[in-house]
């Protein structure tokens, strides 16, 4: 039925020589000339070539009649390594075949280079000795550069990875990511470090919404709502306050982006991504700069008042315009002095080096109200308490505050009025008690807080950590100051 003879035997047991069953060797030999392996014969320790087919001599750039007969190291020179000289030691010695994968071939540098898997195995004669190796090479060039690329690419990937993570480091950023089917919510380290979460507790959005401050809640729920749906073109950027466990309030700017996937045939939200940086230093700062413009305009309208009030009163007591000059230029001078102090906050200027005493400041902002002819009408009675060159300022400020409002509306505004500051230390608490009396009749506390009055109790509470008590009495204000000596002493 064929003029083919059934070849009984596997290749690892190929025989050549007199008798020998199967196919003649030149239909093996025509057959494998054209199997797309790369196939080749070596016989003897010397490994001999006794075949080889078009694509190893393609592989090698060779012809058939360069290696018939030769040694494989004579035949291929540099070509010819240790990688395969190997396993055909190892074949011929052991009679067990052996296999090496990814060899890479490059002839000569117009030849790309091309990779293999290769198979050895043994050729045996009528005896069933070992005489040769089989060699089978399959091309494996796309495997291996397909798998180069991917190395390429995942290594490519880390380092860009790395990138991403130290720039997002030098920023500062903290990176969130919301999946919107699941609710699964991802927190990097200085994310969670923000907001004050630790690195094992598990992240809900009920407790991203109760970490937001009260005031912001709302608007900001409302705001990441809205990108559910897609004609909000799914961009977040807002500033807004959130509040730490440790009760801690801190600005944050969180910028996001929603991602929309197709579901049958319209968008849909799929996935929030974004970034929060922590800009409470940059918020404050401006809330200061703020806060001293008011103060700033404050002053201006207060030194014109002042000037005026002073005006008054030394021209109430003058007994002609030379001494009303002079006392007037002297006066002047001490409001100067006393400007002088607040200055380094007008300015966001460091203050003062040094330190001063409670009574040096006291002495200082109540120079120009001290009418000269009623030497007793301002009293001072202060013990020798420090303050330190970065709370100067602050207690000057309230201070400051507090003869200009006399000066206006209070005791030293009217020709009966007298004023008395008194500061003692009590254990770790600097006490002082501003005392007017003889002034206009005080019928209550004012109906609204001016400025000047949410500068002081801000300048006690916040800068020096006291606190501040106003009591109007009927006689004249009483004001209190409870203050820390060691934020004092600062």
């Amino acid at each position: 039925m064929s003029s083919f003879r059934t070849w009984t035997h596997g290749l690892d047991q190929i025989r050549f020589g007199p008798g020998a069953a199967g196919l003649s060797r030149a239909f093996l030999s025509s057959v494998l000339e054209n199997v797309p392996l790369a196939i080749c014969m070596t016989l003897g320790p010397e490994h001999r070539f006794a075949f080889a087919n078009k694509i190893f001599r393609s592989a090698l750039a060779v012809s058939g009649k360069a290696l018939v007969g030769k040694a494989i190291h004579e035949a291929l020179g540099d070509h010819y390594t240790e990688q395969t000289l190997a396993p055909r030691r190892f074949v011929l010695e052991t009679g067990q075949p052996a296999q090496i994968t990814s060899v890479a071939c490059g002839p000569d540098a117009a030849q790309d280079t091309t990779f293999w898997d290769i198979t050895f195995l043994p050729v045996r004669d009528t005896r069933n000795q070992v005489i040769g190796v089989l060699s089978l090479g399959l091309d494996v060039t796309l495997r291996v550069n397909a798998t180069l690329e991917a190395d390429r690419q995942t290594q490519e990937g880390a380092i860009n990875s790395k990138r991403l993570a130290l720039a997002v480091e030098a920023t500062e950023l903290g990176l969130w990511e919301w999946i919107v089917e699941t609710g699964t919510i991802y927190w990097s380290d200085r994310q969670r470090e923000i907001f004050g979460v630790s690195a094992d507790e598990p992240l809900t959005h009920e407790l991203w919404v109760s970490s937001i401050h009260p005031e912001d809640r709302d608007w900001v729920v409302e705001k990441v709502g809205s990108l559910m749906d897609p004609d909000s073109k799914g961009k977040l950027q807002k500033e807004y306050r959130i509040v730490r466990p440790d009760g801690e309030t801190r600005w944050i700017s969180s910028r996001g982006r929603m991602l929309y996937e197709n579901v049958d045939g319209r968008p849909q939200a799929s996935r929030l991504l974004g970034t929060i940086l922590d800009i409470t230093e940059r918020r404050t700062n401006e809330e200061a700069r703020r806060l001293l413009a008011k103060e700033l305009n404050h002053r201006v309208k207060n030194l014109f008042a002042l000037a005026s009030a002073m005006v008054t009163m030394t021209a109430r007591t003058a007994a002609s315009p030379e001494e009303m000059a002079a006392a007037l230029h002297g006066r002047l001078q001490a409001l100067a002095r006393a400007h002088e102090l607040i200055r380094p906050a007008l300015s966001e200027e460091h203050p003062h080096q040094g330190e001063t005493t409670v009574a040096s400041i006291v002495e200082t902002i109540l120079a120009p109200h001290r009418d000269f002819s009623l030497p007793g009408r301002i009293l001072i009675e202060c013990a020798r308490i420090v303050v330190g060159a970065r709370s100067t300022t602050s207690l000057t400020l309230v201070l400051h505050e507090l003869a200009t409002n006399a000066s206006k509306y209070g005791a030293l505004s009217a020709n009966d009025g007298s004023l008395t500051v008194a500061c003692w230390q009590d254990g770790d608490t600097v006490s002082l008690v501003w005392q007017e009396r003889g002034g206009p009749v005080v019928e209550g506390p004012p109906p609204s807080k001016g400025f000047g009055s949410h500068l002081a109790r801000k300048s006690v509470m916040d800068q020096l950590e006291g606190e501040i008590t106003y009591d109007w009495q009927h006689e004249g204000l009483r004001v209190e100051l409870r203050l820390p000596l060691a934020h004092l002493s600062r």
